[in-house]
């Protein structure tokens, strides 16, 4: 199921037809369930920046408080001390919201004002959107350098569940200088961008634990894990009501683990939401959280009426 990766992404114009062709056979349904925001949270908990942790701590919207970051001489009504007034970007300033997504995930993974570029803003506003970017995210880029400067001295970074990213390169030259090669820089930006791609194994861990519970349990034969993509993973599940709630509890509290030190925090935790595609992929019912049978059935009988 490798090449299910390389579907169209969701939103654009082929990705729900292409999902259209994948469904259930009879007596199975089709379900999955992804981290919420799991890059995002993994860099707030893993840098401890606190312009991250605030979308988990005091209920910003990331994508309004970013946007008011990159364009907040466009929005002179928004009170910046204030979470409502934030939030209200989403209705307010919906284009300029938009407009701050491309932005952030290029800057995020090391790009810079010509990637912004390439993205067809102006060469004023790219320099400026990727000033006001690493501003509001000093914490981050220093924590991400001081991983830089020490896999200068030892030749590697430690990324999730310690595994070892080598860099011998960078160990080999003088790095934040005119003259550093550009293969040293691009080794640079891969290990500083494994810092938190690593932590997709958590979904490879939370996969290997439900399938621990679920040979042990009577649901062995019933639940059928056949994709992970990314941070997501799918099933084909017996279509028995019983069956659908176990893996509702199990799978969402095996996505709930963050035991390791780096990750752990007070209020700022991980998770998910187990779905059900019906007719086909296309069409996703979200679930909640720890649901019993008789929520699960009211929830699909409401979106599907």
């Amino acid at each position: 199921m490798e090449n299910l990766q390389n579907i169209p992404s969701t939103g654009s114009t082929y990705a729900k037809l292409v999902k259209k062709c994948f469904k259930a056979p009879k007596g199975w349904v089709f379900m999955g369930a992804d981290f919420a925001s799991l890059e995002d949270r993994i860099s707030a908990l893993t840098t401890k920046d606190p312009e991250k942790l605030k979308v988990y701590t005091d209920g910003y919207d990331g994508h309004c408080l970013r946007a008011y970051g990159y364009f907040g001489d466009q929005m002179p009504d928004i009170d910046p001390t204030s979470v409502e007034s934030i939030n209200s970007i989403a209705q307010k300033y919906k284009a300029l919201r938009q407009k701050s997504k491309s932005p952030t995930f290029l800057l995020t993974y090391g790009g810079t004002y010509h990637g912004l570029m390439g993205l067809g803003l102006p060469e004023q506003e790219a320099k400026q959107i990727e000033q006001n970017y690493h501003r509001m995210y000093s914490h981050s880029d220093a924590w991400v350098q001081s991983k830089i400067d020490e896999a200068a001295k030892v030749g590697y970074v430690e990324v999730a569940f310690g595994l070892r990213v080598r860099t011998p390169i960078i160990k080999q030259c003088l790095m934040n200088n005119r003259r550093t090669p550009y293969e040293a820089k691009k080794e640079g930006r891969t290990a500083g961008n494994a810092l938190g791609q690593s932590y997709g194994m958590l979904n490879n861990r939370a996969g290997i634990d439900l399938q621990e519970r679920t040979f042990d349990s009577e649901h062995r034969y019933d639940i059928l894990p056949f994709a992970h993509i990314h941070d997501a993973q799918y099933f084909m599940v017996r279509d028995d009501i019983e069956v659908v709630e176990w893996l509702n509890h199990n799978l969402v509290e095996c996505m709930e683990w963050q035991e390791l030190p780096d990750i752990q925090h007070d209020s700022v935790g991980l998770g998910g939401e187990l779905s059900l595609f019906h007719p086909n992929w296309a069409e996703e019912i979200p679930l909640p959280n720890g649901a019993s049978q008789e929520e699960i059935k009211h929830t699909i009988k409401e979106s599907m009426s």
